[in-house]
């Protein structure tokens, strides 16, 4: 049975990945674990984060945050197992809830924090947000289907321009929101023609945070690199406005990482003020730079 394992770099923004096949699926899996623990830098040397995304024989990809030597084997066994009983129909998938714990809050008040400490630490900063109209352009453009949190995230921070960029996410780069609105298009292009080939159903009437499998229209994303998104998802539900990281290989099958982009937001401002992990990541300061590991 083949099994599959890959982690990225934060500081490349790339996948490297270790592919091999065993006798049965027990063996495959405790070979994909083993590969995951010892996968710690990549070819070229630079460090991988802790996530890890595995796959057994032909199914879905089982994306973790954390697959490195501290994870649990008998977590991650577990979660592999779930993912290969779901493919194989013999159980439904339980509700994602999101990875964080923190609570919704105010978008303006958690900025506020991050841009102080922006301009108190780094050696040049330059922030400027999204006019009115361009956030309503962009929401005709998709619809019209962006939750409040986001609109008045563009109002304070409309991406970062190149001479003066800041690395605010580990793994992602800041969209604004012309980017967001290509970015989003880019997307259901690609996974329309991936359903298209595969005979899959249109995925309607799902809730927010609810698995799907591909790219909706109700995904918008605000951040992103390498196929790696974060986005807002817009549909209706308890989880309206969750944050899910989308990736290349297995969609959404993450699920939510945060229940609004306020928690997000409050995270990441705690991580910088603190110095505690933000998505497993822990932050430095070069040459007045923002960087992370």
């Amino acid at each position: 049975m083949k099994w599959f394992v890959s982690a990225r770099s934060a500081e490349t923004i790339s996948s490297t990945i270790r592919i091999g096949e065993s006798a049965d699926w027990d063996e495959a899996v405790a070979q994909a674990i083993q590969t995951g623990r010892e996968l710690t830098h990549a070819d070229d040397g630079t460090q991988l984060g802790p996530a890890r995304n595995y796959r057994i024989g032909d199914g879905e990809g089982v994306s973790i945050a954390d697959g490195s030597p501290t994870a649990s084997e008998d977590d991650l066994r577990r979660r592999i197992q779930q993912q290969t009983e779901y493919d194989a129909g013999v159980v439904n998938p339980a509700p994602h809830q999101p990875a964080s714990p923190t609570q919704s809050g105010s978008v303006a008040e958690q900025w506020d924090r991050i841009f102080q400490w922006l301009r108190g630490n780094l050696a040049s900063v330059s922030i400027a947000g999204a006019t009115d109209e361009q956030i309503q352009d962009a929401m005709r453009s998709t619809g019209g289907l962006w939750p409040e949190e986001l609109t008045s995230f563009f109002r304070l921070v409309n991406g970062f321009p190149r001479e003066n960029w800041v690395s605010i996410f580990p793994m992602h780069e800041l969209f604004d929101v012309d980017r967001t609105v290509s970015e989003r298009q880019l997307e259901l292009d690609i996974w329309g023609e991936i359903d298209a080939e595969m005979g899959a159903e249109p995925q309607v009437g799902t809730s927010a945070g609810q698995y799907v499998g591909t790219y909706l229209p109700e995904f918008i994303p605000f951040a992103g690199a390498d196929g790696y998104l974060l986005f807002v998802d817009a549909r209706r539900g308890p989880l309206h406005g969750c944050v899910t990281e989308f990736q290349k290989v297995d969609a959404d099958g993450a699920g939510p990482k945060w229940p609004s982009l306020s928690a997000m937001l409050t995270d990441l401002a705690d991580s910088l003020e603190t110095g505690t992990a933000f998505d497993g990541h822990t932050h430095f300061v070069v040459d007045g730079q923002l960087r992370w590991q």
